[in-house]
């Protein structure tokens, strides 16, 4: 994922918070809006225990975005990872945020 994609203003992930329009399941939640450009923030939770899984996540779901960006279109995204989403593979993980990214194109459009 390229830093032009990267969401990192507070303002901006606190009104998406706000907003409560998300898409989720047991493993990822995703707050989302449609804007001028695509940005996305990657947030792991606190409870996935160490730095390191934390960032592994992080960098995970990154790869998994990657040949996906140009076909979201123009939405800001902050995508959640929950501490089950250690216990997947993957090919599941890539199964799992591909249809959640299915949801927000279906619910955008």
């Amino acid at each position: 994922m390229n830093r032009r994609h990267s969401l990192k203003d507070k303002r901006i992930i606190e009104r998406l918070v706000k907003r409560r329009q998300s898409v989720g399941n047991r493993y990822y939640a995703i707050y989302f809006q449609e804007a001028d450009e695509l940005k996305i923030a990657v947030s792991p939770s606190r409870k996935i225990k160490t730095a390191v899984k934390r960032n592994y996540e992080k960098r995970v779901v990154k790869e998994i975005l990657r040949p996906m960006l140009p076909e979201v279109g123009n939405v800001q995204m902050l995508f959640v990872i929950k501490p089950l989403a250690g216990e997947l593979s993957f090919a599941q993980k890539q199964q799992q945020i591909t249809h959640l990214i299915n949801k927000i194109k279906k619910e955008i459009s």
